[in-house]
């Protein structure tokens, strides 16, 4: 994909000046290596999707944790694990709903709306947007109060 900085601008130039010949070229090729080489950077997909779902579980963990601590005190001698397999759990789930929706219907826009109506009712996505809301209203208030 086309990424941040130069690598990214060169695909680009790469793509406007030289794609017709690019489609020339992948005409040439056999279907079967077609399929392979999209079945090859699928897989590449994956690994990427998986990684960026176990780092998204860390950091909810690092979240959950801090506000855990913060509720209950540096105690030492209370122990409270957070629930990793729930985490990935939720987010894997909105990542399937999201996919399948998307490879399903063949509408990407669909796919995140799902996929955030997913988050919103079964992930945390309701908890936190009321608290971004509660959070603005008090800016609000505490604003007001300057005056």
């Amino acid at each position: 994909g086309v990424g941040v900085g130069g690598d990214g601008m060169f695909k680009v130039f790469l793509a406007v000046f030289f794609g017709a010949s690019a489609l020339t070229l992948l005409d040439a090729l056999p279907v079967a290596v077609l399929g392979i080489m999209i079945v090859i950077a699928g897989l590449e997909l994956v690994g990427t999707g998986v990684s960026v779902l176990f780092e998204c579980v860390r950091k909810e963990e690092e979240e959950t944790s801090a506000r855990i601590d913060a509720l209950c005190g540096d105690d030492g001698g209370v122990m409270l694990v957070v629930n990793s397999k729930g985490i990935l759990r939720k987010n894997a789930l909105v990542v399937m709903v999201t996919a399948g929706v998307i490879v399903a219907l063949q509408k990407t826009h669909y796919g995140a709306i799902s996929g955030w109506v997913v988050h919103m009712v079964y992930g945390d996505g309701f908890q936190k947007f009321l608290g971004w809301v509660n959070k603005k209203r008090q800016r609000k208030i505490d604003g007001d109060s300057d005056d």
